[in-house]
């Protein structure tokens, strides 16, 4: 049977390919198949473009653990596996909660935002026999269902289950009940769900590095252009690339919301701990370390030994310190001749070239962990002002390098 769902007040903004199973009492048989067939059933849905949860085993998925530690860092693996949600969890936001009890094991999908309430489709699971087989058959002729309803862009009649003026609740109607209307719009797809953590932290982890004449480098990216070569729109390119890039890692949707059932209790905000050519590690967040090049971590140290704040124009006051941290950061002994001219450039009042390194700096950070936990680290202020680290206080620990 099919028939549409309206929410209100949802705690985040639905994805419109998503596809969630919910039910109102516990049917173990379907969630014994569910759990018996998952992964196969995650391929199943994402070879049509579909992100299926199934909120019990949702901190279960490899790719949804990696998602979690960026997003929050500070928990533990036991934690994480120990966590689960019932299938019941998005249906106390439904907009009429007597008709609850009428929501038996179902499959919501698409999305529609109708005045304050967020209008799902959704299909009843109704199997002959509740065995494996019959499930896969039914998912497939789903999935068939819900691509052909995206590719025609229909949209169904609302029949009201209980009574015809209600606006609220379970709405129920029959294939009949069907209508030609408006087209809805488009569904965009969304990233590749299969895209690892890893893969994107190696790549814009690299835009996060700076090479100095014969400074080695773990990236084979290609080096970074000389200070003349600089383009400001080159820069904002690079920068919109991160931010993209970084997007692909955030929960969004029901992960987002469902993480935040149990996250906020264990939230903490992480001392940094340096080690004495000044790589950067957060102990709190299972000891991570933000990834940056030599200029990237004097510019940030400075700003961390002077909580008091910088007027950035005034940086040539700090000439001495700066150069000092920049040969600890990069292990030199002496400057070269391009690290010579990063730091006069970088002190020169009558450019921008400040602020593309503490751009970049955050950027740094957000390669690392959510921004939610990132922005406390970003050096901040307005033009004439000090420039300081958001955190009013930062404890920091010293390791030495094995």
């Amino acid at each position: 049977m099919k028939y549409s769902i309206a929410f209100r007040g949802l705690p985040f903004e639905p994805e419109k390919r998503q596809v969630i199973y919910v039910e109102n009492l516990y049917d173990e048989h379907i969630n014994a198949i569910i759990r018996d067939i998952y992964e196969q059933l995650k391929w199943t849905f994402k070879r049509a473009n579909l992100d299926f949860i199934y909120l019990p085993m949702f901190f279960n998925d490899e790719e949804t653990k990696e998602k979690i530690l960026y997003y929050a860092p500070y928990l533990t693996s036991e934690i994480i596996e120990n966590a689960e949600l019932r299938n019941n969890y998005l249906l106390s936001y439904m907009s009429n909660l007597g008709n609850r009890d009428k929501i038996g094991p179902s499959l919501i999908y698409a999305p529609q935002k109708e005045d304050n309430e967020w209008i799902f489709q959704g299909q009843s699971i109704d199997l002959d026999e509740k065995n494996k087989y019959s499930f896969l058959r039914l998912i497939e002729d789903f999935i068939a269902d819900v691509e052909e309803d995206i590719e025609s862009s229909r949209q169904r009649l609302h029949v009201v289950l209980d009574d015809e003026e209600s606006n609220d609740g379970i709405l129920y109607r029959s294939d009949e009940d069907w209508v030609e209307s408006e087209p809805k719009a488009e569904y965009s797809s969304t990233p590749d769900l299969g895209t690892k953590l890893g893969r994107w932290l190696k790549k814009f982890g690299h835009a996060c590095l700076e090479e100095e004449e014969g400074y080695p480098s773990a990236s084979s990216e290609p080096p970074m252009p000389s200070l003349d070569e600089i383009n400001e729109e080159d820069v904002r390119d690079t920068i919109e690339e991160l931010e993209r890039n970084i997007e692909r890692l955030r929960l969004l949707g029901i992960p987002l919301a469902a993480i935040a059932e149990f996250v906020a209790k264990y939230e903490t905000i992480s001392k940094i701990k340096f080690t004495d050519d000044l790589r950067i590690f957060l102990p709190d967040y299972n000891n991570l370390e933000v990834k940056m090049g030599a200029l990237y971590k004097a510019v940030f140290f400075l700003f961390i030994n002077h909580p008091e704040g910088i007027i950035l124009k005034r940086l040539e006051e700090y000439h001495h310190e700066l150069t000092n941290y920049y040969l600890q950061a990069s292990g030199r002994d002496s400057l070269t001749q391009k690290m010579y001219e990063s730091i006069n450039t970088l002190e020169y009042p009558g450019n921008n070239y400040i602020n593309t390194i503490l751009s970049k700096i955050k950027m740094c950070f957000k390669a690392t962990i959510d921004e939610h936990l990132a922005k406390h680290y970003f050096i901040v202020g307005r033009p004439g002002e000090p420039y300081k680290i958001t955190l009013d206080k930062i404890e920091i620990e010293w390791e030495d390098e094995e």
